[in-house]
């Protein structure tokens, strides 16, 4: 039996997947049981922050140059890509650097927080977020599948030896682990970003494309980004807010890190197909069926074997995790099915489409990451997510099979219209 080019990247993308799934799921253990939930919930919440502002720093320019990398050319041309994006990847870190004081400033001195100093530990590390968020999606446009295992796989293993060699001898504290965590993943990943050899000949000129595929494409994909993805990580810091201590956060944070990788896996196939979906009028009924059946299995796994792994691998401080996690799998798995989609919209160029889905999403997790956090604490998080998951898989299903039908249309009055020989 002989598998595609395709099949052996969306194996490898799945079995890397589920093995960053274990060791995640070790490097939380590690660190739950290394820290009290209010120290937990401080790492968090900073890191939270790290990540809001990763998504709002992008400006839409790491999607477009996905996209422009799926359909260069050459190898050259895809090197000259990367290195436009590395240069934009470089100013937004320094940006990121200047938020973290920020937001040492305002922590301290306007909301009176006691863990306000740990932004400024944060500050040679704050590019961490950004540094994955480039591999994501510049190694998915130039299908270089293997760098997404190595970019999700190899920072949390190389953590995971390291921490647990110093916690052990040393102690763990809040600092530190922001500092390990994030400065372990910004090494590893910069030396990946550098193994896929940018090229920064024609920067100018490569700018300049950059620039107009951005203002058709990027900068929608971007509001809906920032509507959506973005808004996300308001739960994380609502919960510290609005209570006295970030105990909250450190269970919520956990439930999501625990559950997330049920979106990562329907997800994979759109990631491994993105750059042949650029080609494709539709998605193949055998992949939509695959990818709905990994997907419903792994919630069906999920929900059985979750409590026993929360209450056999967490301290008993953890344990509301188990049913956090449990009810938080149903719009995970939403989210991921409805990425599959939308990587059939993005491959295709349809900004519009998923800007309009993300802002329709987004609100709703706006409204109840402030609102329904006041009111109902951890709970009113957990049922938004839920609630946004589902919204975003419902709006880019039906985006994908509007888009489906006109393509057809437009196919069919070509043929009409063409004149017989």
């Amino acid at each position: 039996m002989t598998f595609s080019k395709n099949s052996k990247q969306a194996f490898v993308l799945y079995v890397s997947t589920l093995a960053g799934v274990l060791i995640g799921m070790l490097v939380s253990i590690l660190n739950t049981r290394n820290l009290a939930p209010n120290e937990y919930g401080d790492v968090r919440y900073v890191n939270n922050i790290i990540q809001m502002l990763s998504g709002i720093f992008l400006f839409g320019y790491f999607v477009s140059g996905s996209r422009l990398l799926a359909i260069a050319k050459s190898k050259e041309e895809a090197s000259q890509i990367k290195g436009a994006l590395v240069t934009i990847l470089g100013l937004t870190v320094a940006l990121m650097m200047i938020c973290m004081i920020a937001c040492g400033l305002i922590h301290h001195y306007i909301l009176h927080r006691d863990f306000a100093w740990l932004f400024y530990i944060a500050i040679p590390v704050c590019g961490s977020f950004l540094l994955l968020n480039y591999m994501n999606t510049s190694a998915q446009g130039d299908n270089s599948i293997y760098s997404i295992a190595a970019a999700r796989l190899l920072p949390s293993a190389i953590y995971l030896g390291v921490a647990y060699f110093i916690y052990k001898h040393f102690g763990a504290s809040n600092w530190l682990m922001l500092l390990l965590q994030n400065g372990i993943a910004v090494l590893v990943l910069s030396a990946i970003i550098w193994y896929n050899k940018p090229s920064f000949k024609n920067l100018r000129q490569t700018f300049k494309s950059l620039q107009e595929e951005n203002k058709s494409y990027g900068l929608q994909v971007y509001y809906g980004s920032i509507a959506n993805v973005s808004v996300q990580y308001i739960a994380g810091i609502t919960l510290g807010m609005f209570a006295a201590n970030n105990t909250n956060v450190g269970f919520y944070s956990l439930a999501i890190t625990v559950t997330g990788p049920l979106a990562m896996l329907p997800s994979i196939i759109g990631t491994t197909y993105f750059k042949r979906f650029a080609h494709e009028n539709c998605i193949s009924r055998k992949i939509l069926l695959s990818t709905f059946s990994m997907a419903l299995l792994s919630l069906i796994g999920f929900v059985i074997i979750i409590y026993p792994v929360v209450g056999f691998l967490y301290d008993d401080r953890y344990s509301k995790v188990a049913l956090f996690a449990c009810i938080l799998s149903i719009g995970f798995t939403f989210h991921g099915l409805g990425d599959v989609f939308n990587r059939f919209l993005g491959a295709h160029g349809q900004g519009k489409s998923l800007r309009n889905g993300a802002f329709i999403s987004g609100g709703i997790a706006l409204i109840g990451y402030t609102i329904g956090v006041y009111y109902w604490g951890i709970w009113g998080a957990i049922f938004t997510k839920i609630s946004a998951s589902v919204v975003y898989f419902a709006s880019m299903a039906i985006f994908y099979l509007y888009f489906v039908k006109d393509t057809k249309a437009i196919v069919e009055n070509v043929i009409i219209t063409t004149p017989k020989e």
